[in-house]
């Protein structure tokens, strides 16, 4: 059973959830994705909770390989983080039974740093990473590297390098729910804290939804949708 810290991470998490999925509901309907770009002329959604982590993104695209959107980011106590996002596909292998991508991702926007809730610097900044990822129906592999740094003197806000695998423990059809084991670890503000997240991932249609426990005790839930 969770311990009782646990339980009150876990309502907090499900609490803030409730809330960004009322925003993606209202302003999407249904539908999921997870890379940087969408189909073409499609939009795509992405929210992610936690106690320490809050991140919401909006991405269309204009073309299969192009994806512009926003996201905004952050964690209580320490950023807060808005910026514009372009997405590139640089490199797609459409393989016999898997497929393979290769993303760019750079924005810009404005952000602040906090000391114990007391703002210790703000303003624009500079967004810009890589992203790549291997799938088919049994077996899913994912890296990502993303940063943040303001303009002024290059101070960095956060970053992120975040790999996963995980595979699917049936197939199932595409009208039917998918189910995946995912194991994530993230490297975070260069790479000096990490977590490793065992994570259940469901995939229904155009939906997407995820619940990970970090062994820091921080419950985490992503929904990805796709119209």
């Amino acid at each position: 059973m969770f311990s009782k810290n646990t339980r009150i991470h876990l309502v907090k998490s499900l609490n803030q959830f409730k809330f960004l999925w009322i925003i993606s509901l209202a302003l999407f309907g249904s539908k999921a994705f997870s890379h940087p770009t969408s189909y073409e002329g499609g939009y795509a959604l992405m929210s992610e909770v936690s106690t320490d982590h809050q991140e919401l993104s909006i991405v269309y695209s204009p073309k299969y390989w192009l994806g512009l959107g926003i996201i905004g980011l952050r964690s209580p106590e320490e950023f807060d983080l808005v910026s514009t996002q372009l997405g590139w596909l640089v490199k797609r292998w459409n393989l016999p039974s898997a497929q393979a991508n290769i993303y760019l991702v750079g924005g810009a926007g404005y952000g602040a740093l906090y000391n114990l809730g007391v703002t210790k610097q703000k303003g624009l900044l500079v967004r810009y990473g890589i992203q790549a990822d291997y799938e088919n129906r049994r077996f899913f592999s994912f890296a990502k590297f993303v940063e943040h740094r303001l303009v002024k003197d290059h101070v960095l806000v956060t970053n992120q390098l975040m790999t996963a695998i995980g595979f699917a423990p049936y197939l199932a059809d595409y009208d039917e729910l998918n189910s995946w084991v995912i194991f994530k670890v993230a490297l975070n503000d260069n790479f000096q804290t990490w977590n490793f997240s065992p994570t259940l991932r469901f995939f229904y249609k155009n939906f997407l939804w995820e619940i990970g426990q970090s062994l820091d005790g921080h419950t985490r839930i992503n929904f990805m949708a796709r119209m």
